[in-house]
């Protein structure tokens, strides 16, 4: 085992090393273990990519007391977000299996006493931040994506209660504040108000379980596939929080670069949405998305972690989206009315 250019802790590459040991479906001994490297995680998490004879996996521990210095998040314990995280990532892997598609990797192995699972490779083979960045909108995010989501969404609708794992109100409260009570102090007084309005409806609902983060840097793309992880924002609310959540991104890009038919690229990510997902009408999903999808944008940019997903625009455009977005959430009416 070559680990001589890695710099993991003892006790994490332990237990690592222990969770893989474990994983009786895997049938891995010590001798199989080719590699263990150090990746980026999450915001409170640890990753590991594991490379043994019989194959390359991926080692996820959630830690307790942990600091960011970025955001001040609830101290939710570790053992809570990673039996989220891993419900969750079944769910959602369950749910898209009569599409044949493996865009959410399985779970191989749950450790409850190390907050750890063990799962597949994820598919793809680079974040969508990074074609994104470039001006460039993947298809398999435009056909593949909704697809993920409706099934997630179309499974889990009406299925849990709030007191239920997969309520999460705590973090999803703690994100609300974040990315809509922080954005009205900055606006006027009638977009604020609309801003409030959109948070309070949201926060009223549980329809079904959200993915919560899915950001351009929790999606995986290549050529023919797209991959989705990272579920431990998951909550429950409803599909339009999800689908604005990155649909604000790609209108981003299409706005910094000037790509024509961004409306018709909204539509086809809805249309291939809608093709699984029949929970709730259209329409309403549509309508609800143009509020969200003004407010994440604007987040992108006001947001403690605009560096992360606005890097590449310059003043002079970032200035024109936000007044876009502005206007935005003055109307009335489907997201695929008024984005043309």
């Amino acid at each position: 085992m070559d680990m001589s250019t890695v710099n993991i802790p003892k006790e994490r590459l332990e237990d690592c090393i222990a969770v893989l040991l474990d994983a009786e479906s895997l049938n891995v001994s010590r001798d199989d273990i080719v590699s263990i490297d150090k990746q980026a995680g999450g915001l409170f998490n640890f990753l590991l990519r594991v490379e043994t004879t019989r194959g390359v996996f991926f080692y996820k521990q959630y830690l307790d007391n942990q600091s960011n210095e970025i955001y001040n998040v609830p101290k939710i314990p570790a053992s809570e977000r990673s039996n989220l995280a891993c419900e969750v990532q079944r769910l959602a892997s369950e749910s898209i299996t009569p599409l044949g598609m493996a865009a959410v990797p399985d779970i191989l192995h749950f450790d409850r006493k190390r907050s750890a699972f063990l799962m597949q490779k994820a598919a793809g083979d680079c974040p969508l931040i990074d074609r994104l960045s470039a001006g460039q909108i993947p298809d398999v995010v435009v056909v593949q994506l909704p697809k993920v989501l409706a099934c997630l969404h179309q499974s889990t609708y009406g299925r849990f209660s709030e007191d239920s794992i997969y309520g999460n109100r705590e973090f999803r409260d703690f994100k609300l504040r974040l990315q809509y009570d922080d954005i009205a102090q900055r606006l006027d007084r009638n977009e604020a108000d609309i801003v409030m309005d959109c948070r309070a409806r949201y926060q009223s609902r549980s329809d079904c379980v959200t993915h919560g983060d899915i950001n351009s840097r929790n999606i995986l793309v290549d050529h023919r596939s797209v991959g989705v992880i990272d579920f431990e924002q998951s909550h429950l609310g409803t599909p339009a929080y999800d689908l604005a959540y990155i649909l604000s991104e790609i209108f981003i890009s299409a706005e910094c670069f000037g790509k024509v038919g961004l409306g018709e690229l909204i539509s086809r990510f809805l249309d291939n949405y809608f093709e699984h997902f029949s929970a709730a009408n259209r329409r309403e999903v549509e309508t609800e998305i143009t509020k969200h999808l003004a407010v994440q944008a604007i987040y992108r940019f006001w947001g403690p972690s605009r560096a992360s997903w606005t890097f590449y625009v310059n003043s002079d455009i970032q200035e024109r989206i936000i007044r876009r977005c502005r206007n935005l959430l003055l109307e009335d009416g489907a997201v695929t009315e008024l984005v043309r």
